[in-house]
């Protein structure tokens, strides 16, 4: 057995393929719910048996099997990552056109292996199938309302793979074309500008999966690293982050306190204490969606980032959030105490979201000193004032 230039170009794509198997499987380890990795993986292993197959074409006795076996397992391949990419983009693709693909595939494939390995007809055929359902893929990628950079550099990627896909039949036309050469010699002509290619864009095209999926993976570790677990909001560093990025004026703060915290703690123990945290965490949440921030700045504090409004539109949100925590968490507590809120407002000034989070605080300390469960809006006194308060707040 001898081996063409095309022929360890498969080679290189076998041991080259092994090695995006090994990074799929460490990618989908430390993020199970990736579940698009899956059909990657699935992907990558048909692409590897392709491969193989094509050298073991070599092995005159099977050399029709493999042949065979080499485009089914490249047509398997292309169906697998586009379930992939579909999985990812959350496109749906009916299960019946997946099926439905693979079966009318098989059979093109295996009907047509007969008329050769450089035959028009059959390649131009067996490509089209090959490349039917990335091609819609690919369409369906570039209609999406709001597609982003990532998937549109994806959609191209697969679009270089089909087109190496595609150019097969123009590829064996200009190998036949050299009559002096031997039909083996044709072939590996054949094979050499036709694998090259082919296994080009495929691994950049896997290369480029893997980067979009490691990307995924550190936007997900960096969510969580910014998410508060109890509530789903944004914890301290979180807010803080994106509240100095969004703090465009007009823009104003809310700080939110709940009332009598350590005693619902001290009563009925931590676990009640944290069905209350997460009932005014919920209750924030509907109240202030996006674009507006939510946080929870630690313990029972929160707080609100309420963009391009004005202050008293913001001092009527937390009037209405005081009231939805009085009202939706009246039944949380076992001895059918209220649950309230204590609420300070300031405005995004010149000193940020860092000057809006004292004033907040401040007014919210007077919000507790007048009785609780109500709201304050900061003025020029809270600014500088009530300095050496914090201590006092947190037992009230």
């Amino acid at each position: 057995m001898t081996l063409g230039i095309g022929d360890i170009v498969a080679t290189a794509g076998v041991l080259l393929g092994l090695n995006y198997v090994a990074l799929f499987i460490a990618a989908y380890l430390f993020d199970r719910s990736a579940r698009h990795l899956l059909w990657y993986l699935a992907g990558a292993g048909a692409f590897i048996g392709s491969s193989a197959a094509y050298v073991m074409t070599e092995i005159a006795p099977f050399h029709g099997l493999f042949f065979i076996l080499d485009d089914v397992l490249v047509c398997t391949g292309f169906l697998l990552v586009s379930k992939g990419i579909c999985t990812h983009a959350r496109l749906p693709l009916p299960g019946r056109i997946f099926a439905l693909t693979a079966i009318i595939g098989a059979f093109v494939i295996a009907v047509l292996a007969p008329l050769g390995e450089l035959s028009l007809m059959r390649l131009a055929t067996v490509s089209l199938f090959q490349v039917a359902l990335p091609v819609m893929v690919v369409v369906r990628l570039y209609r999406l309302p709001a597609i982003s950079s990532r998937t549109r550099f994806l959609a191209t990627m697969l679009c270089a793979v089909i087109l190496s896909v595609l150019i097969r039949p123009l590829v064996a036309a200009w190998a036949v074309s050299h009559g002096t050469l031997s039909p083996a010699e044709q072939a590996e002509l054949y094979g050499t500008y036709a694998a090259t290619p082919f296994a080009a864009t495929l691994f950049a095209f896997a290369g480029t999966i893997f980067f979009l999926a490691m990307s995924d993976l550190a936007a997900t570790y960096r969510q969580a690293s910014m998410t508060d677990s109890l509530t789903g909001l944004l914890n301290r560093r979180g807010f803080l982050d994106e509240g100095n990025r969004l703090a465009a004026r007009p823009a104003a703060l809310i700080m939110l306190d709940i009332d009598h915290f350590k005693t619902i703690n001290d009563t009925h123990g931590h676990d009640q204490g944290d069905r209350v945290i997460a009932g005014v965490g919920s209750v924030i949440a509907v109240a202030a969606p996006r674009p507006h921030l939510c946080g929870r700045l630690g313990g029972e504090e929160f707080a609100i980032l309420v963009t391009r409004t004005e202050l008293p539109v913001a001092t009527a949100l937390a009037q209405a959030i005081r009231v939805s925590i009085e009202t939706e968490l009246r039944d949380i507590m076992p001895d059918d105490r209220p649950v309230t809120a204590s609420l300070g407002v300031a405005a995004i000034g010149d000193d940020g979201i860092a000057g809006a989070l004292i004033a907040a605080d401040h007014a919210l300390y007077d919000s507790k000193e007048a009785g609780r469960n109500r709201v304050t809006v900061a003025g020029a006194e809270h600014v500088h004032g009530h300095a050496s308060r914090r201590g006092g707040r947190r037992s009230a």
